[in-house]
């Protein structure tokens, strides 16, 4: 048996076996069992404007939306700016923006952070049967992709429409973004241990397309296969205009896997992979899981396992190694500053879909001014 046809096999066990394992990456049980607004399952964090801004996320993504907080990263000074409703939060250059849901109807805002508050600047109404995805940052203009749409707004505040082409998939955790060319969104879904894959969007035509590559036949052979490889992470590639990058990783009954990836179009090549043990005859091959990619402000880019932070630099070739520092509470959220250029964050996102315990999340600090 391979390993990845192997890692599928288990994959089918009942899932009453998450209660079996541990947390990879634990906490202090004396410690808050999170923050009163956000909880313990964190879907994303962006620094900007000396402050950590940490979105929160729920079960269901329309009425119980997750809530914004804010903590000062140098005061730990803790602000509420929602305490439900907020979708996902994405920046540009010089701005920070949110997606939230008004409290009737299917109607959503995108705000902007202005004066030490959130503007609305950009209204908009979706279909019942309709949902947004994820909002994301096209030359310091925010878009909104949805399950029927991509929608981008115009210098007027108006709207730019495109109908989708095929049904995007779901996931517990989705990551968004667009090579440095533009031209499509690449949309990462996490599932655990149901995979979840890759999807790209085409800006102008709206045409949605599968991005998979299976080397062999075997039922799990990837390196990127819809149905076992979560995608954790998708982050432009600072070296290829024309490129994302992508980070797969999935720890199941202490049996970890992942890798980076390069995708360009339909193409999928290996940029990283952490081996911890070779497949042998008793044992299948093994190598960390990946949980998430970030830029870094040197043009090369941060990439995060259960264990250490990894610094590449622009071609992908691995420069540092920190392993985890031992975290600290702030509000109930457990993080640390410990390391150059990062923050790192706890939450049991992974966890509703995977025995991979608390995971951690990589989030760049801004870049210094001169």
């Amino acid at each position: 048996m391979t390993h990845r046809s192997g890692l599928k096999a288990i994959v089918h066990f009942p899932f009453l076996l998450l209660a079996l394992c541990p947390p990879l990456f634990g906490t202090d049980p004396k410690m808050p069992s999170g923050d009163p607004v956000v909880g313990e399952r964190i879907a994303k964090g962006i620094a900007f404007e000396g402050r950590l801004w940490i979105r929160g996320t729920m079960p269901t993504p329309r009425e119980a939306a997750g809530g914004l907080i804010s903590l000062g990263i140098k005061d730990n000074s803790r602000l509420v700016h929602f305490d439900r409703g907020v979708l996902d939060m994405a920046r540009s250059d010089h701005d920070l923006w949110i997606l939230r849901k008004e409290q009737t109807g299917n109607r959503y805002a995108v705000a902007a952070w202005k004066a030490n508050r959130f503007e609305d600047f950009a209204e908009f109404q979706l279909a019942a049967e309709d949902a947004p995805v994820a909002l994301l940052d096209d030359s310091g203009s925010p878009v909104v992709l949805s399950r029927k749409t991509v929608r981008y707004l115009a210098a007027d505040r108006s709207w730019r429409v495109v109908e989708l082409k095929g049904k995007l998939r779901s996931g517990v955790q989705v990551s968004v973004a667009s090579p440095q060319s533009g031209g499509d969104i690449y949309i990462g879904f996490d599932v655990g241990e149901w995979g979840g894959g890759l999807q790209q969007v085409n800006v102008k035509t709206g045409t949605v397309s599968d991005i998979e590559r299976r080397d062999t036949k075997q039922l799990c052979d990837g390196p990127l296969n819809r149905d076992c490889d979560p995608v954790t992470g998708v982050i432009r590639d600072p070296q290829n205009k024309d490129c994302v990058l992508v980070s797969v990783g999935l720890v199941h009954l202490f049996h970890s896997d992942g890798r980076i990836l390069r995708v360009c179009g339909s193409r999928v090549t290996v940029v990283s992979e952490v081996v911890t043990s070779k497949a042998g005859e008793d044992k299948w091959r093994e190598t960390e899981a990946f949980y998430g990619l970030a830029p870094s402000d040197d043009g090369g880019f941060w990439a995060i396992t259960w264990r250490a932070l990894y610094h590449y630099d622009r071609g992908g070739n691995r420069e540092k190694e920190c392993v985890l520092p031992k975290l600290e509470s702030v509000s109930g959220i457990h993080l640390s500053r410990a390391l150059p250029g990062a923050i790192v964050l706890q939450t049991d996102l992974n966890w509703a879909v995977s025995t991979s315990g608390y995971t951690p999340l990589v989030v760049p600090l801004e870049k210094a001014q001169p």
